[in-house]
């Protein structure tokens, strides 16, 4: 006989607040939304052998309405004082997909960790201190709009390890490493097999009115948007990558102003190819009494200084949310994003979405 435990923790802790629920946060978000999606394509093959569509085929378009969950969440978290000058804490985090997907229950981030007069230090999965180093300046953050589908570097990696050190008067330092855990093989003669073989750190600052952050990665694997297939999908390269981040976020209570400028290479001389990007994001908002609108605009670029390849993407986003409550609020909004290529068989790609939605948290 199957036996779920998790509501039956859930159950129990609801059951027993005095003990149970003592030192847990059990918490959670629900983004739904019901919208429009069109994608279109304009390829110019010129191809004999076969291995991709032919040249006959010039412009295809297509959309579909649906129902979306926009990584919708729920978890556990707390604290345990150990003493005066020192706490544990921790967290487990599940991805839900809501509408139904095949996606259920995918692992987000989760840790173990104390944190004290010294600091926090803390180890598991979770995402790294550069894809933190954002901050607020991703207003359109899990849904199409994501900066995600254009830059390398918003990585949530597992075995990680990180400092933070406490806030000096707005600053703080956040340093991480995570070890490759492989072993030497017939197949695999120069493994990473070190205690840190790749690393993430931040500088930040946040005080008044200003956000400004410097962060680094190296040698840490990233998704990065580079080629089409025969299917006529954009596919990601993975590999790892040294990234440099700089974020600067002005936020008042009506209105927020951001920009952000980031490069990114191929670290491991094993990946075939030699690839760097580039790019800049800038965002803004503006609140009237429960109504905030939003923009932003993203580009990037990226090249193969092996092959001369090059691929443009960008990233436009509007919409405005409603605000409910809290915890509820309804939003509408229309994103694009735009790859147009330089390899062989390819031009562009567009995709549109329109969203109207609700976001829950609990």
């Amino acid at each position: 006989m199957k036996i779920k435990l998790l509501p039956l923790a859930i159950g129990a802790a609801i059951a027993m607040p005095g003990v149970a629920m003592a030192d847990v946060n059990f918490y959670g978000k629900i983004n739904l939304a019901y919208g429009m999606s069109d994608v279109d394509y304009a390829y110019d093959f010129d191809i004999e052998d076969g291995t991709i569509p032919p040249a006959s085929v010039d412009v295809t378009s297509s959309d579909r309405w649906e129902l979306t969950s926009y990584n919708s969440r729920f978890g556990v978290k707390g604290s345990e004082d150990i003493n005066d000058n020192l706490k544990a804490i921790y967290q487990i985090e599940w991805g839900v997909d809501i509408d139904g997907g095949s996606a259920d229950m995918s692992h987000r981030d989760r840790f173990v960790g104390l944190e004290g007069g010294f600091g926090t230090f803390k180890a598991g999965k979770f995402d790294t201190p550069l894809k933190k180093a954002q901050g607020k300046i991703d207003l359109f953050g899990d849904t199409t709009g994501d900066i995600k589908y254009i830059f390398a570097g918003e990585n949530r990696i597992n075995n990680i390890l990180q400092y933070s050190s406490p806030e000096m008067g707005g600053l703080q330092i956040n340093f991480a490493f995570a070890p490759g855990e492989e072993y030497e093989s017939d197949t695999n003669d120069d493994p990473k097999d070190g205690p840190a073989d790749s690393f993430s750190a931040s500088v930040t600052f946040n005080a008044d009115n200003i956000y400004a952050a410097i962060a680094h990665d190296s040698e840490v694997t990233s998704d990065v948007r580079f080629y089409i297939d025969s299917g006529f999908n954009i596919q990601d390269f993975s590999a790892p990558m040294d990234t440099t981040r700089l974020v600067g976020v002005f936020d008042l209570d009506a209105i927020q102003l951001g920009a952000m400028y980031q490069v990114a290479e191929t670290s491991d001389a094993d990946v075939d190819g030699d690839f760097e990007q580039s790019g800049f994001l800038l965002s803004g908002s503006f609140k009237i009494d429960a109504i905030k609108l939003k923009a932003q605009y993203g580009m990037t670029t990226l090249e193969d200084n092996d092959g001369g390849e090059e691929v443009d993407s960008e990233l436009f986003a509007v919409g405005a949310d409603y605000i409910l409550s809290k915890q509820t609020n309804l939003y509408a909004q229309f994103t694009t994003v735009g790859y147009e290529f330089d390899v062989d068989g390819g031009e562009e790609q567009t995709s549109d979405k329109f969203d109207l939605g609700i976001v829950h948290k609990f």
